[in-house]
């Protein structure tokens, strides 16, 4: 499995799991970047590039749904994933309404390492077939199109 050149970024007010979730990507040769600084989250998602963004979902600053929206506004379709100990009913529909998972914690190492390779392989098949596509030229639009209407039913289910 090819790991991206990007690193993926843990933002947890938590510096344990922030530890665990960063020992366990390291371990399988993901970069990675971890801060418990929850209210520079959303400007330094916005500033830099990331495999993946992971947030935890209740923080004391900004909550990890908002870090999650103010990605997808910055960098559309950018692969998030939130983590919460407290994942009730409502942080399920809210991860739902953002479109992304949502892990339990505490989750065992190998369903957050399965969750971050799925997450990234997507992200890191469809550059590379954007790549073989427009010989890496990405100045094309990403959106219209029959390629957009497949993905978007294959989204759909």
């Amino acid at each position: 499995m090819r790991v991206p050149a990007e690193p993926v970024l843990i933002i947890d007010d938590d510096p344990a799991s922030c530890r665990f979730m960063a020992e366990v990507l390291a371990g399988a040769g993901y970069g990675v970047e971890w801060t418990t600084d929850d209210g520079g989250a959303i400007e330094r998602v916005c500033r830099s590039s990331y495999a993946l963004v992971i947030a935890d979902v209740s923080m004391p600053g900004v909550r990890g749904p908002e870090i999650v929206a103010g990605l997808e506004r910055a960098r559309p379709g950018s692969p998030a994933l939130l983590v919460s100990a407290f994942a009730d009913g409502a942080a399920h529909a809210e991860a739902r309404r953002l479109g992304v998972p949502l892990l339990a914690k505490p989750f065992p190492s190998e369903l957050l390492l399965a969750t971050v390779r799925a997450l990234t392989a997507s992200r890191t098949s469809e550059q590379e077939s954007q790549k073989s596509v427009s010989g890496g030229w990405t100045g094309l639009p990403t959106h219209g199109g029959p390629a957009s209407a497949i993905r978007k039913g294959a989204e759909r289910g």
